[in-house]
């Protein structure tokens, strides 16, 4: 008979041969030759908990192999773990971990199986599943394996690490932080030397389907993996530290080996459906390549909606300077949708060509060809001839870069130079003229001679509004250790938003002793100005730079300018812009800029163009004045002050058609802001304001405006003999780029001869007095007016008819929108006082393009008075007796 013993243990402490001390352990217990029980135990560490049934189960010569021959079937209950506990037995697990468990453990030491598995961290990281671990304490001779069945596992980088064993946990790639929380279902299987997977996870960047096999993963750098891998809207962006790629889609699969790009070797074929690039979605994208260093060879075929583009390419890494050969045909590219362009159509069509080698912008080396382009923008369509770009180095590493292109630009750039370097090699030419320049940094022996033909179809691309005429030149050259700086700008015109600039000339020599820079213009063609005879030159001397340009301006070239400015550094580095004593005629008026030659009338601001203060600059003549003063801090701070004083408004306000002002300004605008708080106020005052050859009286305008910049309130009135014929209260604000008015008008007896001329061909000689009032709201360019008004000794003529016409005393006339309303209002003509009465409307755009709407009524109402004329369709006196219509435009009349 076997003995067998059996023993209620109530409480046991011990500590283990490994260093494990056992707080109490209580148990009922059972011995015998074939097993080792432990029944209802509970065992308690310093840091664990555990509860469950042990059960060992062997025959006596097993316990010489114990890890191997030696069975356990343990059920764990609802038990607390930690991983100082079981380092005792198993080193690859982290320190100071805490874990609640519960499992159906079964099997020998080296091929445990956990069924029931669950286990959490009392924070992110949950698992429940099925796991099986093979030579767990036997790794030195036989190879660790575990085949895992996870219904759940969340968990994060940071708690995988500690969790799984360090033979695993260490070979985690960083990059796997980016995924965040992240919750898996799947199953995998995994040794020392590979690892297969079949699994389903969901990340705060995306979803990942994956069957993968990874072999040699001990050598991760070499690993061999093969396999198809899902990305459902992943932020693969996020995953690279890419800040132009976004959320990708995509169903790969992909053969090969290696991990950088020194061993990567493999064959990649799928469908890309979505791939953020560029703030763009690009969609239905065929991939089918093969990547092997030092040579990237892959296939694209692009079936986006706004780009149509097969791709084949290598990228050829095997020497010091990447070699770039690819060919891409693209049938249709939307440029904007794409958002390489704000231009709201930019369409282009080619097929490029590149064979180009070097890691930088400053050392590329070969040709770019561009065959059968196309590009279509909101202004035309342009058909390009093929062209080249070429770049090479001599024996001496002289960089030729060479443009040829009949339809875009032709010429070269020759010389020693690094791109990111040019603007300063310029900043340092200009700057070496002045003693207080503190040159930037750039390294020596650059140099480079430029010359071009510049054709105006590339300037129509980029700049639609502009321009250029053929034998546009632009040649020079740049050094950068004599800060040598030549440039000559020919054109014979350019157009540039209706604006004309005839025969450029444009030279720049930093070294030349007699001027420094020369600009020859024939004329400037303008919608509201002309100027003729433009020229500007300077000189430096003594650390200044003089400046002077004299042109001719006005329709008949009467008007002449005579400005002289200067330039310097001063001692704290900061540009100083003056102006000189400078001569302005104008209207036959001769003005002056800095009139007494003062040190003022100048500008100081720094290199960064963000900090200005304006030191009282004036222009004046006899004893009137114009004066701008104020500081500019960077976007937040600003105080500008614009003073007028006794200004003769005919002297400076060119003449517009069928508007004439004249009258003596006073007063001042000023421009605060503070951060966010804005303060913009006005106060001006016109003495004897005179339009039209019409005294209206005295003006004045007071316009304050609120913290936002965007809403303002409006005060004026106009007084004639201390009468107040005109007041104007209100508001005006801005919204969406629209200002947007609400404006109450009061008129008492307001002369209305000086509005006459606004008549254009259709009324003239408009006179009388108005009383009343209206309303204007709307938005600055199309009003909407409405109001009522009381005529006075009012009337008007008709050209067209020869007509003249005068208002029966406080006849009514209505203001809507854009006409004025006449109902039932009785009318004379002035010579022969023949009477009808007048309905209907009157409509104008902005008081120009006027309409006639009118019906009359009358009982033998002069009607015509002309007289015969070569081109007089009719002639003669007319009467109206009964009614009639009278309609038409200021171009054409109907009756």
């Amino acid at each position: 008979m076997e003995p067998e013993v059996t023993a209620k243990i109530n409480t046991l402490s011990f500590k283990d041969h490994r260093g494990l001390f056992v707080k109490d352990l209580n148990a009922k217990f059972t011995y015998t030759k074939q097993n080792i029980l432990l029944d209802d135990l509970t065992v308690q560490t310093k840091y664990s908990t555990i509860k469950g049934n042990v059960g060992l189960y062997y025959d006596r010569k097993d316990f010489k192999d114990f890890n191997n021959k030696v069975v356990f079937k343990v059920g764990i209950d609802a038990s607390t773990i930690a991983t100082n506990d079981i380092r005792y037995f198993y080193k690859e697990l982290g320190r100071n971990k805490v874990f609640n468990l519960s499992s159906k453990i079964s099997g020998t030491l080296n091929n445990l199986t956990l069924k029931n598995f669950k286990i959490d961290d009392n924070k992110r990281s949950y698992i429940a599943g099925e796991l099986n671990f093979k030579n767990l304490f036997d790794t030195k001779t036989k190879p660790f394996y575990m085949k895992a069945k996870f219904d759940r596992l969340d968990s994060n980088y940071d708690d995988a690490v500690s969790i799984l064993p360090n033979i695993l946990g260490k070979k985690l790639p960083v990059v796997l932080k980016k995924l965040g929380q992240y919750n898996l279902t799947g199953t995998s299987e995994v040794t020392t030397t590979y690892l297969k997977s079949d699994f389903f996870l969901t990340s705060a960047i995306g979803n990942v389907l994956s069957t993968l096999k990874i072999d040699n993963i001990g050598d991760i750098n070499n690993a061999s993996y093969s396999g198809n891998v899902v990305l459902e809207n992943f932020n693969i962006g996020n995953f690279l530290d890419r800040n132009d790629v976004g959320i990708v889609s995509l169903d790969l699969n992909v053969d090969g080996k290696g991990f950088t790009s020194k061993n990567l070797d493999t064959k990649i074929d799928g469908k890309i459906f979505r791939l953020g690039y560029n703030k763009y979605n690009y969609s239905n994208i065929v991939v089918n390549g093969g990547l092997k260093s030092p040579y990237y060879n892959g296939k694209l075929v692009v079936n986006d909606p706004n780009l149509f583009m097969d791709f084949d390419g290598i990228l050829d890494l095997s020497k010091k300077d990447t070699r770039y050969d690819f060919h891409a045909n693209i049938d249709f590219a939307n440029l904007n949708k794409l958002n390489f362009t704000k231009d709201s159509i930019a369409i282009f069509k080619g097929e490029i060509r590149s064979d180009v080698s070097g890691n930088s912008l400053d050392n590329l080396s070969g040709t770019v060809t561009v065959a059968d382009a196309s590009y279509q923008n909101q202004k035309d369509t342009y058909i390009f001839d093929d062209f080249s770009i070429t770049s090479n180095f001599d024996a001496d590493r002289v960089r030729t870069i060479a443009i040829n292109s009949p339809n875009i630009i032709d010429g070269q750039v020759v010389g020693k130079f690094q791109f990111s370097e040019l603007g300063k090699m310029v900043q340092n030419s200009i700057g070496s003229l002045y003693t207080n320049y503190k040159p930037n940094k750039v390294k020596k022996g650059q140099y480079l001679k430029f010359n071009f033909s510049v054709y105006n179809k590339i300037i129509e691309i980029f700049y639609p509004g502009i321009e250029i005429a053929t034998n546009t030149f632009i040649r020079g050259n740049i050094n950068s250790d004599n800060d040598e700086f030549k440039l000559s700008f020919t054109s014979p015109n350019i157009k540039a938003y209706e604006n004309n600039f005839d025969n450029i000339r444009i030279s720049v020599d930093n070294k030349n002793p007699l001027y420094n820079a020369y600009i020859e213009l024939d004329s400037v063609r303008t919608k509201y100005y002309k100027l003729a005879d433009f020229s500007l030159i300077n000189v430096t001397m003594k650390d200044t730079m003089f400046v002077r340009s004299e042109f001719k301006g006005g329709k008949k070239s009467s008007d002449f300018y005579k400005l002289n400015f200067f330039h310097t550094i001063d001692k704290d580095n900061n540009n100083v812009v003056g102006i000189k004593k400078s001569e302005l005629k104008f209207k036959d008026y001769l003005w002056f800029l800095n009139e007494k030659g003062t040190d003022d009338n100048k500008i100081v601001f720094d290199k960064k163009f963000k900090n200005f203060n304006i030191d009282n600059i004036i222009m004046s003549h006899e004893n009137q004045k114009i004066e701008l003063l104020g500081t500019l801090k960077d976007s937040t701070y600003k105080d500008l002050n614009l003073n007028f004083a006794n200004v003769d408004l005919s002297q400076i306000i060119p003449i517009i058609d069928s508007l004439k002002i004249a009258g003596n300004l006073k007063g001042k605008v000023n421009f605060k802001q503070n951060n966010n708080i804005y303060q913009p106020t006005s106060s001006l005052k016109i003495d004897g304001l005179n339009v039209n050859n019409i005294v209206l009286g005295d003006l004045s305008l007071d316009v304050a405006g609120d913290n936002s910049f965007r809403n303002f309130t409006v005060s004026s009135s106009l007084a004639n003999d201390n009468v107040e014929s005109f007041l104007a209260e209100g508001t005006f604000r801005i919204e969406n780029k629209r200002t947007l008015m609400d404006m109450d008008l009061r008129f008492n007896e307001f002369n209305l001869a000086a509005l006459s001329p606004l008549g254009g061909n259709v009324i003239s000689n408009i006179r009388g007095y108005i009383s009343g009032a209206s309303y204007i709201s709307g938005t600055i360019d199309k009003p909407d007016i409405n109001g009522r008004l009381f005529l006075e000794q009012a009337g008007f003529g008709i050209p067209y008819l020869n007509t003249d016409y005068s208002f029966r005393e406080n006849s009514i006339v209505d203001l809507s929108e854009s006409q004025f309303l006449f109902q039932n209002a009785t009318i004379v003509d002035t010579k022969y006082k023949t009477e009808g009465r007048l309905n209907g409307a009157i409509r104008h755009k902005n008081f120009s393009k006027w309409d006639l709407d009118l019906y009359l009524s009358a009982n033998n109402l002069l009607a015509l008075d002309t007289k015969d004329s070569e081109d007089a369709a009719y002639y003669g006196t007319a009467f109206i007796d009964g009614n009639a219509t009278i309609s038409g435009s200021d171009e054409r009349f109907g009756y």
